[in-house]
């Protein structure tokens, strides 16, 4: 359905004008737009095919943290959680809105779930440029019903402008000029320079990681995007301390698979 920008809070992050956005389509329409906007082409079977370039998978070394209040004593900090200031995000995110807000073609919006536990599960908002990542998300997270679009207030929300690079990367101290942004505290992430659509599903992944730990839940993926969450209690905990103490470093992945496989039996009823 289309949307304007003001009615659904996308002014708020900075866009601007009366355009409409389109909220939610139908893969049926995704597609044709794919086909239309040459982004892609129809396989023998047909499935949407599409380039990503020369990103293929994910790029790790690209991805940064703003260390801001909120979240600075809560992650290990190096070479795998890279921060990065709240000057670097705030130049780079002008420059993403900015791309929006200049470019004639169409913005896609996905409002949807991630988790299907109703008690830990979040409010997803997508903005993208191309019809095909409006694809990908469709696909990868929960649709809502049409009543659960009125009012939707996004949890997080990324911003995927993988047009846009960071010419300037040598000067914020960055990799490249691929950027993939999370602001924890704003609630948002700004993805740049690559096509890889990955990048969005691994970063809402990243980000139930770190808000579910903060309520000593774990999350665990599995193959097609399944979920789980389990609870952690004082007990469990407990009981993986003592076997850690008991055994050499070797068997931690050990115990650690047995800890969640003993979760998954319980929470399956085996």
């Amino acid at each position: 359905m289309s949307e304007t920008i003001k009615a659904i809070g996308l002014n708020r992050l900075g866009l601007n004008g009366s355009d409409f956005v389109f909220r939610n389509l139908p893969v049926e329409t995704l597609v044709q737009d794919i086909i239309a906007n040459n982004e892609g082409s129809i396989a023998a079977n047909g499935a949407a095919m599409v380039d990503t370039g020369s990103y293929t998978g994910r790029s790790p070394k690209d991805k940064y943290i703003v260390k801001e209040p909120s979240c600075s004593e809560n992650i290990w900090w190096g070479p795998i959680n890279q921060e990065i200031t709240d000057d670097v995000f705030d130049e780079l995110y002008l420059k993403v809105i900015d791309y929006y807000n200049r470019t004639i073609s169409k913005t896609y919006v996905f409002d949807g779930f991630a988790g299907a536990d109703p008690a830990y599960s979040i409010r997803v908002r997508f903005l993208v440029k191309k019809a095909w990542q409006a694809h990908f998300v469709h696909n990868m997270f929960i649709r809502p019903q049409e009543r659960e679009l009125n009012g939707f207030s996004p949890d997080f929300t990324i911003i995927n402008a993988s047009d846009v690079k960071n010419i300037d990367f040598e000067r914020h101290g960055l990799n490249s000029e691929t950027f993939i942004i999370f602001h924890l505290a704003k609630r948002i992430a700004i993805i740049g320079g690559t096509e890889y659509g990955g990048e969005m599903k691994k970063g809402i992944f990243s980000v139930m990681n770190y808000l579910l730990t903060l309520q000593a839940v774990i999350l665990i993926t599995f193959q097609k995007g399944l979920l789980m969450t389990i609870r952690l209690t004082l007990q469990t905990i407990l009981v993986c301390t003592v076997s850690i103490q008991k055994q050499d470093l070797m068997s931690f992945s050990l115990i650690i698979f047995w800890f969640l496989g003993a979760g998954i039996q319980l929470l399956f009823g085996k």
